[in-house]
């Protein structure tokens, strides 16, 4: 009983029926600027949302959703609907801060109504960038990297190269290749494979020299081939670490993506956010950045189902 009241009666619900009964309060925001107060359906829709996840969470019976998972889940959602209700509150109902820089939730929203064309093209075009340069920059340094790390040789001749140039932040050399490569394409896939190419191959370096012996040896005993040991035993053993970092090279490769699209692009989730900020239209630069980083987690909870489902062991 104690347990179903917890779920009940606590901060993100508290918070949800704040924000809607802040909705219900007379605007001076509307009444001040240009523009007016947008409709408040997109924003009340982005609410129920969450409030509607947040509900299924905790009443969810799933043995998957441990009570720590919900514990943390309640805290996020409580902090998410607190900034919302601030939001909504001093800008939308006050008008406390100048809403030139500090637009409405309702209007920041509603951009996804309006500009839902524009945000879509943008996202394909990120997508493609960066999940072509992720992936093949990904598949290149596990394999060069398993290679080299398996020949001792090799190894002691090309880590401390690598790991020079790894400390080089990929953001310092992003003008310069947009630059001077003929296409912006083409400068992007060689950032972002960069970006990636570096950290992942000394991983991958690391991980092949200290897999356990006894793995090693038994693989020897078996008469297994060299390219047999590395690419259906290593490869597979380090699987686990691979995918553990694809997290920090998804936020890596998406800071630079977006870094070379302000730079040069005519398309593209950062693109939209520097044209939008060269006129001074800051409720669409909030909303492309709010989407960015609404992308950032779904690809975060993608690549956590596909280790959960692709991945039945671990170390």
């Amino acid at each position: 009983m104690k347990e179903k009241h917890k779920k009940i009666i606590n901060i993100p619900n508290i918070f949800f029926i704040l924000i809607l009964l802040t909705l219900r309060l007379p605007s001076k925001y509307g009444a001040e600027m240009r523009g007016g107060l947008k409709s408040v359906h997109a924003f009340l829709f982005v609410v129920i949302l969450i409030e509607t996840a947040f509900l299924f969470a905790q009443f969810s019976k799933k043995d998957s959703i441990q009570p720590a998972k919900k514990l943390s889940s309640r805290d996020i959602t409580g902090f998410v609907f607190i900034v919302l209700w601030f939001w909504e509150f001093f800008v939308s109902r006050l008008n406390v801060f100048p809403y030139i820089f500090v637009p409405a939730p309702e209007n920041v929203f509603h951009v996804f109504i309006d500009e839902y064309k524009s945000i879509l093209l943008g996202f394909v075009s990120s997508m493609y960038l960066l999940m072509v340069g992720m992936l093949s920059a990904l598949i290149c340094a596990v394999v060069l990297g398993t290679i080299v790390g398996w020949n001792n040789r090799l190894c002691n001749a090309i880590y401390p190269i690598a790991k020079a140039i790894s400390t080089v932040p990929p953001l310092i050399y992003t003008p310069y290749v947009v630059l001077i490569l003929p296409t912006f394409k083409m400068a992007s896939l060689f950032v972002i494979f960069l970006s990636i190419f570096w950290g992942t191959f000394m991983g991958a370096i690391n991980n092949t020299r200290f897999v356990e012996k006894k793995i090693i040896n038994s693989a020897i005993v078996l008469n297994l081939s060299v390219p047999t040991i590395l690419f259906r035993v290593i490869i597979p053993f380090n699987l686990p670490r691979i995918i553990n970092a694809l997290p920090i090279n998804l936020s890596t490769a998406l800071m630079t993506l977006t870094a070379a699209e302000m730079l040069g692009a005519d398309n593209g989730m950062g693109y939209y956010v520097r044209y939008s900020l060269s006129f001074a239209n800051y409720t669409k630069a909030i909303a492309g950045i709010i989407f960015i980083g609404l992308v950032v987690t779904l690809l975060n909870s993608l690549i956590n189902l596909l280790k959960k489902h692709l991945i039945k062991w671990n170390y």
